[in-house]
C-alpha cells in the first residue's frame, strides 16, 4: 500500500514517492468532476505525483488542473483493441505506478492497469471485475443495488472511490473541482484578440437548440440584448455543436461575438476565464465555468441540477417548476426575468476584477 500521510516519512517506501494513476471519465464535464477525487488523493498522499488518463477531448484540461502532473489519453468509451491497450499498458509499466484509482467502472479500462502490473487497482467492481480490481472501497456491495429515492451525484461517486468508501469527516466538505488559468495567460489572450479588459463580458453557452437541455433562442437573444444595451460584451462560447446556435443568435444580434470556432479547448478556457459572468445550460462547458471560478447562472431541467450540475459555490441554478410539462428535461418554464435576476445577484455576490 501507499504510504499515507502520518506514515514514517523517513521510510524507504515513502521516499520513493511513486506516482499514482487516476482513470478519469471521458466527457468534459465528467472529467472535470474527477478533479475532486484527485484533490482527495493528493491530500492523502502528499508529494506523490498524480497522473490522469482520459479521452483526447478532455486531456488538454489536465494542464489546467492543480495537482495533476500529466495526462495519458485513450479513445472515448475505451474502444481500442487489445493490441492498443497492451501498448498503453507497456508505457504505463515504465512509469512504476504504485496504485491506480478507477473512477470509471468500465472493464475495458480496468484491463489496462492490470496489464501494466500496477499493484493496487482501486474501484467498484460494477462489471464484476474481481481480481482485475483488487482493492474494493468499503460498502462496495451496495453499489450493485439501487435503493432509496435520492440519487448520488457523480462527484460523490468518484470521491467515494478516492476515500475508499469511507465517509469524510463531518467538518470537511468534498472539494469542488478547480481549473486554473493564470492572469498572464488571460491578459495575453485579451491582447491577441483586441479585448478591452475594462468592459464587462457575459459568456453564453447554449448547446444545440435542438437539444432539450437548451433554452429557447429568443430568450438567449433577449438576455444578450439586455446586457449589450448596458455596455457589456456578449461572447458565444462552445465548439462545433454550438456553431449553428451561435449563428442563429448573431442573425438577431450581430453585436455578439462568436468564439465557437476556437480550435483549442485550452483557449476556450481562457475565453471563459476572461468573462465577468457566464450563462449556460447543462453541459461540459458549464462545468468548466464553475471550476474556473466564474460567476455562473445555469439553466437546468427540474430536479436535474443536484445530480448533474457543478458543485462550485459561485454557481446559481435556475430550474422550471415541477408542474411544467416535460419537467424532467425541458427548460421552457424558465422565464427571462428569473435569469436576469439570478445573473444580477450572482455577479454582485461574486464580483470579478478585470
Amino acid at each position: 500500500m501507499l504510504a499515507a500521510r502520518g506514515d514514517c516519512v523517513g521510510s524507504k517506501r515513502y521516499r520513493a514517492l511513486r506516482p499514482i494513476l487516476v482513470f478519469c471519465l471521458p466527457a468534459i464535464g465528467d472529467f472535470i468532476r474527477c478533479h475532486s477525487a484527485v484533490q482527495i488523493i493528493a491530500e492523502t498522499f502528499p508529494g506523490h505525483p498524480i497522473d490522469v488518463i482520459t479521452s483526447p477531448l478532455a486531456a488538454p484540461l489536465a494542464r489546467l488542473m492543480p495537482l495533476v502532473r500529466k495526462a495519458w489519453t485513450v479513445e472515448k468509451h475505451w474502444n481500442p483493441g487489445l493490441r492498443e491497450r497492451a501498448r498503453l499498458a507497456r508505457e504505463l509499466r515504465r512509469e512504476n505506478y504504485q496504485a491506480a484509482y478507477l473512477l470509471t467502472s468500465s472493464t475495458k479500462a480496468a484491463f489496462v492497469p492490470w496489464l501494466a502490473g500496477i499493484p493496487e487497482r482501486i474501484g467498484y467492481p460494477r462489471e464484476f471485475q474481481f481480481g482485475i480490481v483488487n482493492r474494493l472501497p468499503a460498502g462496495w456491495l451496495k453499489t450493485f443495488v439501487a435503493f432509496g429515492p435520492r440519487k448520488t451525484r457523480l462527484v460523490e461517486q468518484v470521491c467515494a472511490i478516492a476515500l475508499l468508501g469511507k465517509q469524510p469527516a463531518e467538518e470537511k466538505q468534498l472539494p469542488a473541482p478547480r481549473l486554473a488559468v493564470s492572469a498572464e495567460d488571460v491578459e495575453s489572450w485579451r491582447r491577441r484578440n483586441g479585448i478591452d479588459p475594462a468592459r464587462p463580458v457575459l459568456s453564453l453557452y447554449t448547446s444545440d437548440f435542438e437539444n432539450m437541455r437548451s433554452w429557447p433562442p429568443e430568450r438567449f437573444v433577449s438576455i444578450a440584448r439586455h446586457h449589450i444595451e448596458r455596455g457589456w460584451s456578449v461572447w458565444l462560447v462552445g465548439g462545433p455543436r454550438e456553431r449553428k446556435a451561435a449563428a442563429q443568435i448573431r442573425a438577431s444580434l450581430p453585436e455578439a461575438i462568436d468564439f465557437t470556432s476556437t480550435p483549442d479547448i485550452a483557449e476556450a478556457m481562457q475565453q471563459i476565464a476572461a468573462s465577468t459572468a457566464f450563462l449556460g445550460v447543462d453541459g461540459g462547458i458549464s462545468h468548466a465555468a464553475g471550476a474556473l471560478g466564474v460567476p455562473s447562472v445555469l439553466i437546468f431541467g427540474s430536479n436535474r441540477s443536484y445530480v448533474h450540475g457543478p458543485v462550485n459555490e459561485q454557481v446559481t441554478f435556475i430550474e422550471p417548476p415541477i408542474s411544467t410539462p416535460s419537467w424532467i428535461v425541458n427548460t421552457r418554464g424558465i422565464s427571462e426575468q428569473s435569469v436576469l435576476e439570478a445573473l444580477t445577484t450572482t455577479v454582485r455576490k461574486y464580483p470579478r476584477s478585470a
